[in-house]
């Protein structure tokens, strides 16, 4: 960590404008910044990353950047839509797996250009050359050229002609955008990039062109030719691969009726203002708040204006360029103590101190989302907080791909956690060392092949990598090597704790089950320090059970309430325990406290039927059965099951702070995502996603859950389960089964060992020869796979570990309380 104060690099004088009445009111002010630099690295050939907390005044705000050059031949920054469609939502996190799982190696991305309700971008979209989608006018942009030089640019316009046989010429509006029921006097033009129809309401003219197969991509300065098809009053005509539809309204359809033919020969053309028809990518910010903040160097004159959109704080994602390179900025807000978010000629000024030439703002608020890979990883990881709380869907992504190819040779040891480590005395810390190659691209290592050492009297570290602190207070050092190789760490070991948390913060635990705890201490400047359990003093108030010296709390065999207390020095903390009724929310076994809803689906046909089949059920007699039919129908689909309380009314009230929400689902292998509705403390409702990319993409049981997000205000009613389906390809019917919703109250950061875990179920008996050794083969190679930077390769034993475990053959090697409980122990311990 490095902190600046004071320094040129991050002081700027900022000259505000505001316009009052028909004065202007010129004010200088010195923003005196202080800057904490948490982490830096090199992120791949031509990337690189900071992370800083930045403080002035009052306010605090914590900043990711990335630093991008595009003339690296191994750097590549393009815009991006879930499934090459501008219609519909997907989170930035999914559309990286997707990227990744078409082969491209994708080390960064961030959310794209603001979006219409159902996904679409709303300004313009190029990708490769090719015109995804536009408007007519375009506010604010990045362009990348074919010499991978990149831009910003503003005030960009649109020119769409339409012409017939005989060259009388239609001037069109919008190109794959949604027309609605609303406009008038206007014509879209449209290819399957916008999806399988048009979704278009009645009340329009519709024309189908013949433009040939490969040729219905619409390319900025190039004619496209074609035959009309056909032409009628129509809506929501279907796409196809090598045609095109034209679908307008008011004026311009009567211009079709009156100057177009079947079997006439048209031809289109599409150019834009200012050298954009030579763009090979382009994204936009094009809205309401889709400015320019700098130009030149100088902050945007609109940004002067005393305006709402200007003085208001929120999340910010924000594009510049200084000399050549594309900087990529994202800033957390509406999280007080976190970040609270920046006004954009706040925003302006700040990249202006950093020595920025241009600067535009996309999309930010919830949608606000930055990825970065570490390095050693195989993967981008999820850097910043959304102030959703979680990630939001957004109609497109800004992704950097590195073109480096992979190596085999270790060129460097990265040691996680990241930053320099505070811990207190006896406390305990496994840390892991991640390799990679002279590109930065994740290099396997062999755990045994390490050698570890501390230097300064600090404590003592195995081969493991298992690092006990000493008892007295010492600086130095924790170094691994592996060959010619090596890395170091910077350790303190401090008692200078001035705050402590514990974890579980208030749950609710059946009698005689164990619940065991975490600890987070911090210093006087909040900078965490790393502490293990049985290191604090730990108690019990109230007849609730007993608590073990290394936290381990043991529920006692009536129902009642009380304490359980943890002590560190002089610094006492608690959490309130509830021994009585179990976590489980619902059990289906009855519908008093559940029923059945439908959003645009076929009408009646999402049922719920508590089900007492064998195959179909886990716990107690019955499982909850939902069919339902999205065949034919528009806009996004659902299936609900809604929770009620006692009254009836939609809601039940959960009890304490749980940190997930976890349920059983039999799948259908329809691919539908799932999700939880919850309202917080707040009243506050929110959706929060149970499962990630290719949503319900199994067929038979699996544990599924959703994590609540940090920051979450509590008490929390969860309202329904939502089988949601946006994209029009995927409308189907089908059935899923649900049984056992529960909260979970443990520390998602503690996650389960499932190697004790099954050695146990093997001594007990629980588990039989030869599904003992099976198993046992199959996480020890998950394990070392993961050990080695190899998600994908760990998810592939996963899988065939939770094959074995659920296959039917096997039951008799295994009773139905094992295979449940690694089913569930399993999701948590290994969920990429």
């Amino acid at each position: 960590m490095r902190i600046k104060k004071s320094s040129i690099f991050f002081t700027c004088i900022l000259l505000l404008s505001i316009m009052v009445g028909n004065n202007v009111i010129t004010a200088q002010t010195k923003e005196d910044y202080e800057v904490i630099i948490k982490e830096e690295y090199q992120v791949s050939p031509g990337v690189y990353h900071e992370n800083i907390n930045l403080r002035e005044g009052d306010s605090t705000n914590s900043f990711h950047m990335m630093e991008v050059d595009p003339r690296n031949s191994y750097v590549q920054v393009t815009p991006y839509s879930s499934k090459g469609e501008v219609y519909g939502l997907e989170t930035v996190g999914n559309t990286i797996d997707e990227m990744m799982e078409q082969g491209e190696q994708v080390v960064g991305g961030v959310n794209g250009d603001f979006f219409s309700s159902v996904g679409v971008p709303s300004g313009l979209q190029i990708v490769d050359g090719e015109i995804y989608t536009s408007s007519r006018n375009i506010k604010a942009l990045m362009v990348t050229f074919p010499d991978n030089s990149i831009k910003l640019e503003h005030s960009v316009e649109m020119t769409a002609e339409f012409k017939n046989h005989n060259g009388d010429t239609l001037e069109l509006d919008m190109v794959n955008r949604s027309r609605v029921a609303t406009h008038n006097d206007r014509a879209f033009l449209f290819n399957d990039r916008f999806g399988e129809s048009v979704k278009t309401p009645d009340g329009g003219i519709e024309v189908v062109i013949d433009v040939g197969q490969g040729k219905d991509h619409f390319i900025a300065g190039q004619t496209m030719q074609g035959k009309v098809l056909s032409m009628k009053e129509a809506a929501d005509t279907k796409l196809e691969e090598g045609k095109i539809v034209l679908s307008a309204v008011g004026t311009k359809a009567d211009w079709l009726m009156n100057h177009l033919s079947i079997g006439e020969k048209i031809s289109i053309d599409l150019n834009f203002t200012k050298n954009i028809n030579q763009a090979k990518h382009v994204l936009s910010g094009n809205s309401t708040l889709g400015t320019v903040l700098l130009k030149d160097g100088e902050i945007w004159e609109e940004l002067l204006e005393d305006h709402k959109n200007n003085t208001d704080k929120h999340p910010r994602t924000m594009l510049a360029t200084k000399n050549g390179k594309l900087y990529i900025f994202a800033v957390d807000g509406r999280q007080e103590g976190h970040s609270d978010g920046m006004t954009l000629p706040g925003a302006a000024a700040y990249l202006q101190s950093l020595g920025m030439e241009d600067a535009i703002n996309i999309d930010g608020g919830g949608s606000t989302t930055y990825y970065v890979r570490q390095p050693g990883e195989s993967k981008p990881t999820l850097q910043n907080r959304p102030s959703d709380g979680h990630e939001r869907p957004v109609g497109s992504s800004l992704l950097v791909i590195s073109k480096a190819p992979q190596q085999s040779k270790l060129a460097g040891i990265r040691l996680y956690p990241s930053s320099d480590l505070k811990i207190v005395p006896g406390s305990k810390i496994r840390i892991q060392a991640k390799g990679y190659d002279e590109f930065i691209n994740p290099v396997a290592i062999e755990p045994k092949s390490l050698n570890w050492k501390v230097e300064g009297q600090i404590g003592e570290i195995a081969r493991s990598g298992l690092f006990v602190a000493g008892k007295a207070k010492k600086q130095g050092q924790v170094i691994v090597e592996k060959g010619s190789v090596s890395t170091n760490k910077t350790v303190m070991v401090t008692d200078e704790v001035a705050s402590l948390e514990i974890a579980p913060t208030s749950f609710v635990i059946e009698p005689g089950k164990t619940q065991e705890f975490s600890a987070k201490a911090y210093d006087e400047s909040g900078q965490r320090l790393m502490i293990s359990p049985d290191v604090l003093e730990w108690s019990v108030e109230g007849d609730i059970g007993k608590i073990t010296k290394e936290g381990i709390f043991h529920a006692g065999s009536k129902e009642t309430s009380g304490k359980v207390v943890a002590k560190y020095q002089n610094l006492r903390v608690e959490t309130t325990v509830e021994v009585g009724p179990s976590p489980v929310i619902e059990d289906f076994e009855d519908e008093s406290h559940i029923r059945s809803n439908e959003v645009r689906t076929v009408p009646g046909s999402v049922k719920m039927t508590l089900v007492s089949d064998p195959e179909h059920v886990l716990y107690g007699e019955r499982a909850a059965q939902l069919t339902y039919d999205f065949t034919g129908t528009e806009g996004t689909s659902a299936a609900y099951i809604h929770f009620l309380d006692d009254e009836g009314n939609l809601g039940q009230e959960i009890k304490g702070e749980p940190t997930r929400f976890g349920v059983w689902v039999y799948g259908d292998q329809q691919y539908h995502h799932l999700r939880l509705g919850i309202t917080d403390g707040n009243g506050q409702n929110a959706l929060w996603n149970m499962t990630t990319i290719g949503g319900v993409n199994w067929e038979g049981w699996k544990y599924v859950y959703a994590t609540v997000p940090e920051d979450t205000v509590f008490p929390l009613k969860v309202r329904y389960f939502a089988l949601e389906e946006k994209n029009q390809h995927n409308k189907t019917a089908g059935m899923i089964y649900y049984d056992q919703f529960e909260a979970i109250y443990s520390d998602p950061e503690q996650r389960p060992n499932i190697e004790l875990i099954l050695e146990d179920m093997i001594q007990a008996g629980n588990i039989q020869h030869p599904l003992a050794k099976q198993l046992t083969n199959q996480l020890k190679q998950a394990n070392h796979h993961l050990n080695n930077g190899s998600h994908k390769q760990a998810q592939k034993f996963i899988d065939d570990f939770l094959e074995c475990v659920n296959d039917p053959k096997n039951k008799k090697m295994i009773t139905k309380e094992a295979r449940l409980d690694l089913n569930q122990k399993t999701v948590e311990a290994f969920n990429f």
